[in-house]
């Protein structure tokens, strides 16, 4: 248990290195918040699966304390990705009793077929599909719970959860 949470952590991690401080250069592979979120609006308006229960994208990606921040290329498009991941979870965590957690379930695992989650989500050893959906589809939704509590911050914020 403590390795999966340690892997999740550094999932986490590695995604969350996409904003960083300001450099000498701004290359290719870095944006300005404004472009970032140009990036993460382009995104949810073509966004290839429905948030759950009402749920809606935000008109703006969350801004960092710094004006001169910088962020990775495909940043934006990952805060559409993981609002829409949080949302499901946040469907399978509270509703489980009720039997649409597996029709979720079965929702989030697309996530892992689609180009974002191949290019961008580094998971070499399947965590996510393993342990986060492949255990809750077994009923254990702990380490979905646990992801859910570390990476979802900013859903949990948006919708005063």
């Amino acid at each position: 248990m403590k390795k999966t949470f340690a892997m999740l952590l550094t999932v986490g991690m590695m995604l969350g290195v996409g904003a960083c401080g300001q450099s000498a250069t701004n290359s290719a592979d870095t944006l300005t918040w404004e472009q970032s979120n140009q990036e993460y609006k382009k995104t949810t308006e073509n966004f290839p699966f429905a948030l759950s229960d009402g749920d809606q994208f935000p008109s703006d990606m969350t801004k960092a304390t710094s004006d001169n921040q910088l962020y990775q290329k495909g940043w934006g498009e990952g805060q559409a990705y993981f609002y829409w991941i949080c949302s499901t979870e946040n469907k399978i965590l509270n509703n489980s009793d009720d039997g649409s957690d597996q029709q979720s379930l079965s929702e989030l695992e697309k996530v892992t077929d689609t180009d974002w989650f191949k290019t961008y989500y580094i998971d070499e050893d399947n965590v996510f599909k393993n342990e986060v959906i492949g255990k809750a589809q077994l009923g254990d939704t702990s380490i979905m719970q646990q992801f859910y509590d570390s990476d979802c911050t900013w859903y949990r914020d948006v919708n005063g959860l």
